[in-house]
């Protein structure tokens, strides 16, 4: 069906090359489960693919391990040191640029823990989510002990971020008090599975290929891909499918990207 499938779609590209498409803005967080990569012990000398990482290596330390996860084999660790002096409002990030256009929920998996094994105080660190370095989420409950697995948390797009324009998303682990003699504590965090979650298509999301955003993958989306037919583009560019071939931060679109939307041509993403 997949061979069948590319032949009578490669037919069809052939006639459209004339077509003058424009390209919609639809978020795809690069690198959500931090698999890229694999393990790097210390971000702050090589970023996760699509990730930039903003850590004081004086207080805090990341990297992506395996020591949890919950979608594939790595996540991201930041963590506090010991014996450190910080400031409130001192954090290590990472971010990237996302567009929010059409979505309706950002949603992660998260752990809380501390080295010691004593409580995690809220009064002292918590986990933070940022959209432009405005915190859009953090722990909402007021436990003496956070520690715990978060699985599917999320928080809704406010329409001020629903634009045409790039907006900086950001995790990490922020602290929240003056030290003068430094935490006898790690307080760390773990990420893992950051996904978009769209309003259209019935809040379903678009498949791999929707490229207009309507919800099939058919021949408009098709003419929008032949337009950029073996062109370089961004590792985040919608017409990007197949990133495993992608060694930096681009991908040629061609015959890997080409397999994946025939996998759904002509499927939607409305429930049956």
């Amino acid at each position: 069906m997949m061979i069948r499938n590319m032949i009578l779609i490669g037919v069809t590209m052939a006639m459209l090359f004339a077509a003058n498409p424009t390209q919609a803005f639809i978020c795809e967080i690069i690198n959500g489960s931090f698999e890229d990569d694999g393990r790097i012990n210390d971000i702050t000398s090589q970023d996760p693919n699509g990730w930039t990482a903003s850590v004081p290596t004086d207080k805090f330390t990341a990297k992506t391990d395996n020591s949890w996860k919950t979608d594939g084999n790595y996540s991201l660790n930041i963590f506090s040191q010991w014996f450190k002096d910080f400031t409130a409002g001192d954090m290590a990030t990472v971010s990237q640029q996302v567009y929010l256009t059409d979505v309706n929920e950002i949603i992660f998996d998260l752990k809380l823990d501390t080295y010691t094994g004593l409580g995690w105080d809220i009064t002292y660190a918590t986990a933070v989510v940022m959209i432009d370095d405005e915190v859009v989420w953090e722990p909402n409950n007021t436990d003496p002990d956070l520690r715990d697995v978060y699985l599917d948390e999320s928080f809704k797009i406010d329409s001020k971020y629903k634009d045409d324009n790039p907006h900086t998303l950001s995790l990490g682990l922020r602290i929240n008090v003056d030290t003068e003699d430094g935490f006898f504590e790690f307080y760390r965090t773990w990420w893992d599975s950051i996904e978009c979650t769209h309003i259209i298509c019935d809040g379903q999301g678009l498949l791999d290929g929707d490229f207009n955003q309507d919800c099939y993958v058919d021949i408009y989306d098709l003419q929008l891909a032949a337009d950029v037919w073996l062109a370089e583009v961004p590792a985040s560019d919608i017409y990007n499918l197949y990133k495993g071939d992608d060694i930096d931060a681009n991908g040629i679109v061609n015959f890997l990207d080409f397999s994946i939307f025939a996998g759904n041509w002509l499927l939607s993403s409305y429930p049956e």
